[in-house]
């Protein structure tokens, strides 16, 4: 191990024995994803967006990598609601997603998306993979939706960057109602 690549601290939740490092962790996880994201954005699947949906989809981008993929957290962070509130928050968005699939919203699908995706980075159910988790729900609401997805920059939303700056800041926007920065950033990423 060179001595520019941190050690990983020990953890008991760790599926993988042989990952000593961060970004031996962060391969680990993107090959772990790049099953789900394959096997979501290939065709398009029928299923509701629920919570049973919503935790099976973490399960599967985290399955091989955390004992606790697609498992609610069940203690609190600085980021995220409080924990006894995840249950009751994921059914509020879910009812919500049904509402707008019955075509009685005034929202775009596009629009619809990037609630979706601020909704479940507010809430923060898991213990970790929120932000990746929500980006690819909501890429898999456009997808079968038609619409385009956006090409995220995951290795810089992952580390300190101004891209990463810039997402952070539009999501505390969407925290304060006005959504209008999230879509922007949103919608740039799309080509």
């Amino acid at each position: 191990m060179s001595p520019a690549q941190p050690r990983l601290r020990t953890s008991s939740d760790l599926i993988p024995s042989h990952i000593t490092t961060r970004s031996e962790l962060n391969e680990w996880e993107a090959a772990n994803i790049l099953k789900a994201v394959k096997f979501y954005l290939t065709e398009k699947r029928t299923f509701d967006i629920d919570i049973a949906w919503l935790k099976k989809l973490h399960e599967e981008m985290f399955d091989e990598t955390w004992k606790w993929a697609g498992k609610f957290r069940q203690i609190n962070y600085n980021l995220g609601i409080d924990w006894h509130n995840i249950n009751e928050q994921m059914k509020a968005l879910a009812d919500d997603i049904a509402y707008w699939k019955a075509g009685t919203s005034n929202l775009n699908v596009f629009e619809q998306s990037v609630r979706i995706h601020h909704r479940l980075v507010k809430i923060h159910p898991f213990v970790n993979g929120n932000g990746r988790q929500a980006r690819l729900a909501s890429d898999i609401f456009l997808f079968n939706n038609d619409f385009k997805l956006p090409n995220w920059p995951s290795e810089a939303l992952l580390e300190a960057s101004n891209i990463r700056k810039t997402y952070v800041a539009a999501l505390q926007e969407a925290d304060k109602g006005n959504y209008k920065p999230l879509e922007t950033f949103t919608a740039d990423l799309i080509s």
